[in-house]
């Protein structure tokens, strides 16, 4: 005996994106962590991180937008459901 499926779907993929300033953060963090907060010793690599949040903001606002297509397979089982 077979059971009978209520709702046939299909989850759409996730995309997994790199982190891009994983380095410079951790390098900040590390140099806080030896260092008081306030140090000049960490003027520079929180500058680097700066510089790095600041081109990946102004690379974000230049990239096209992505129109998402819709997918059909979840139409196409809602069909099929109905044959099952």
């Amino acid at each position: 005996m077979t059971k009978k499926l209520q709702f046939l779907r299909v989850r759409p993929r996730k995309v997994i994106q790199g982190s891009p300033c994983v380095a410079e953060m951790a390098t900040m963090l590390n140099c806080w962590s030896l260092n008081a907060p306030d140090d000049p010793k960490c003027a520079q690599t929180a500058k680097a991180l700066a510089a790095c949040m600041q081109s990946l903001a102004s690379s974000l606002a230049r990239a096209p937008k992505k129109t998402k297509n819709a997918s059909s397979v979840n139409y196409h089982l809602a069909r099929l459901g109905k044959l099952l």
